[in-house]
């Protein structure tokens, strides 16, 4: 049974990740992190989710967590780099789901990999993994659509737009097809979990392949496997794809 930190407990993928864990209880969740000023600073875990008090309040201290074996992260850039400093401390492997990196700090992220396993996964479901799996097609195949862009959806209070998904397949297929740009469309409104989908154009030929997540509980089993297989993995900076490999 791993010991996992979860970095950004009181965000909304936080919790989706306490309450699967507590459900379930084939993780134990030694600690959770968040920022000094959170209201929820000090409070029992078990009283996030509405489950009985486990004896494991929320910390806004790295240095407070107990003896761990993997952090997953899903909290934001800055708070996300401390997250990664610490497993840089103990030696631990991380699953980072945090999106949003400014260039620099995706350095930072690759420098830490020299040291440490981390998975780096905008978007932890396995669909997605899946869809980027289907385009591994020659170059030349994909260079036959005169357009390729990708339409994306989240909800209205996600902060970076496009999405670390949409940018993530924007780079995969800019790769694929050596266009220097694939274009993005991004929409925010109500409580869309995720939606992407990627569409090819000429003429009159149309092919779109789409992806939507109807529950969070799908990024939440994604980072739990990806907790399970980083754990056991040498230094280097991983993709979900990696797993299924």
């Amino acid at each position: 049974m791993l010991r996992v930190v979860i970095s950004g407990i009181t965000g909304r993928m936080g919790k989706a990740l306490l309450s699967r864990i507590y459900a379930k209880e084939d993780f134990c969740l030694v600690s959770g992190v968040t920022t000094k000023n959170n209201k929820s600073l000090g409070q029992d875990l078990g009283e996030i989710v509405k489950v009985e008090n486990k004896g494991v309040p929320i910390v806004a201290s790295f240095k407070d967590i107990p003896e761990a074996d993997v952090v997953i992260d899903f909290s934001e850039p800055n708070f996300s780099l401390k997250a990664i400093d610490y497993s840089l401390e103990n030696h631990l492997p991380i699953v980072i789901g945090t999106t949003g990196f400014e260039k620099k700090q995706l350095n930072f992220i690759n420098e830490a990999s020299e040291t440490i396993p981390i998975l780096l996964a905008p978007n932890t479901s396995i669909g997605i993994a899946l869809i980027k799996k289907l385009f591994n097609f020659p170059p030349k195949a994909l260079l036959y659509f005169d357009e390729i862009k990708i339409r994306e959806k989240h909800h209205k209070d996600k902060l970076d737009s496009p999405s670390g998904t949409a940018l993530d397949l924007s780079d995969y297929l800019s790769k694929k097809t050596k266009r220097k740009k694939i274009a993005i469309e991004s929409e925010r409104e109500g409580e869309n979990a995720g939606e992407h989908k990627i569409i090819l154009a000429k003429g009159k030929e149309l092919v779109e392949v789409s992806h939507k997540v109807l529950d969070r509980s799908v990024f939440v089993e994604g980072a739990l496997l990806g907790a399970n297989w980083i754990f056991s993995q040498p230094k280097g900076l991983y993709n979900m794809s990696d797993i299924y490999s």
